[in-house]
């Protein structure tokens, strides 16, 4: 079997098992000679802007954060799955708000029907995390990157609770060796550093 076939073999399971939590990706041949395949949104909820699969088996995508990269599928499952949670996360939160902003800041409970819908969404988004295998990577934010990029050999991640955060990330691990205490980048710390160098901030555009 071609390692294009392998991918989108990979690729047909890996909807299809988002599907089964109710998330209808949709993979269809694409209308441009430099890719194979697109993969679709999908309905209302905008996980990427673009997202096509190039001969060789690699990734080409572009999210609705300014945000685009190439990978290779290993790293795009576990992208595919995690920013489809946050937006479901995302889709929850800002209902909450919503409710907050009509209720002009009482605390007022929300309507069942609101209420329901609002931890489904909820429930999906844990539903599909869990769907990440115990060795993948979180995807990391500009900060993140920063302070990891910047932790030198035998250094502590200041102030003491943002090195508490990224131990708990998984990404840090706190080790001693005779009387000194430092943070260091665990393996998952660093394939998290590997995914984020494959990403590039693209310019806003203008109207």
């Amino acid at each position: 079997m071609l390692n294009i076939e392998k991918t989108l073999q990979s690729v047909r399971d890996l909807l299809d098992r988002l599907g089964k939590e109710g998330v209808e990706f949709t993979l269809v041949e694409s209308e441009y000679s430099d890719y194979v395949a697109d993969i679709r949104n999908p309905n209302k909820v905008y996980v990427f802007l673009e997202c096509s699969i190039r001969p060789n088996g690699t990734f080409v995508w572009r999210d609705y954060d300014h945000h685009k990269g190439v990978c290779d599928f290993d790293e795009f499952r576990v992208r595919i799955i995690t920013l489809t949670a946050n937006k479901y996360l995302d889709k929850a939160k800002d209902k909450r708000k919503q409710w907050a902003s009509l209720c002009e800041g009482t605390d007022t409970p929300m309507p069942e029907s609101l209420a329901v819908t609002v931890s489904d969404m909820e429930d999906k988004a844990s539903r599909l995390k869990a769907l990440l295998e115990p060795d993948d990577p979180p995807l990391l934010d500009g900060r993140d990157i920063a302070i990891l990029k910047e932790l030198k050999p035998y250094g502590v991640v200041k102030p003491a609770e943002e090195s508490q955060r990224l131990r708990e990330l998984g990404v840090l691990e706190r080790r001693y060796y005779i009387d000194q205490v430092f943070d260091a980048l665990t393996d998952k710390g660093e394939k998290a550093l590997e995914f984020a160098s494959h990403v590039e901030r693209t310019k806003r555009r203008t109207s």
